[in-house]
């Protein structure tokens, strides 16, 4: 009698113990992500210094939420001085910070992945010698790809586009390479 009591919790381990193969094998060898990038960025819809070839520093920041799925926070600073003049500022800069979702999608030698989020942006700079800076909410979406150098390490190249409410600009786009470090 007491044979029959355990049969269900005996059947549960069994089953249990099966099924922890795949269960292993769907889940991702790493939790974090951290990534140093630099590039190019700048926008197209300002006059004076549309211009896609100012310099950007970008911090990448993420975490394994499901297979093959991120949330990954990118922080920067796009220096928009290349022309001298970015619309009406001089010595101007953009600097973000975004949350987004990330799917990748996992190939031979390289995971590709694209991304959705939205962020917060300030441009400052400097208009008839005054320090002038605007903050505003925005959108980001871009496409990823790393190549892996081993488990931990990878060469992550980035393509974002951004669209923010500013005056000065909206659209902002970037093209970035750096580093990645799982762990």
């Amino acid at each position: 009698m007491h044979y029959f009591r355990r049969l269900p919790g005996l059947a549960l381990l069994l089953l249990g113990l099966f099924t922890l193969p795949g269960v292993a094998r769907a889940q991702e060898l790493y939790t974090y992500t951290a990534g140093v990038l630099g590039g190019v960025g700048g926008s197209f819809d300002v006059s004076p210094g549309n211009d896609y070839g100012n310099r950007d520093l970008q911090l990448n920041l993420g975490v394994i939420t499901e297979p093959h799925t991120l949330v990954s926070l990118r922080a920067g600073k796009l220096s928009l001085d290349r022309k001298g003049l970015f619309g009406t500022l001089s010595n101007a800069d953009l600097t973000y910070a975004t949350l987004a979702g990330e799917y990748r999608m996992q190939q031979s030698y390289y995971d590709s992945g694209v991304f959705l989020g939205f962020g917060g942006y300030r441009l400052r700079g400097d208009r008839g010698g005054r320090d002038r800076g605007q903050t505003s909410i925005g959108l980001t979406a871009g496409a990823t790809a790393e190549f892996r150098v081993n488990r931990f390490l990878g060469v992550l190249l980035e393509l974002s586009g951004h669209y923010v409410n500013l005056d000065e600009a909206k659209v902002y786009g970037m093209l970035q390479g750096g580093l990645s470090v799982r762990f």
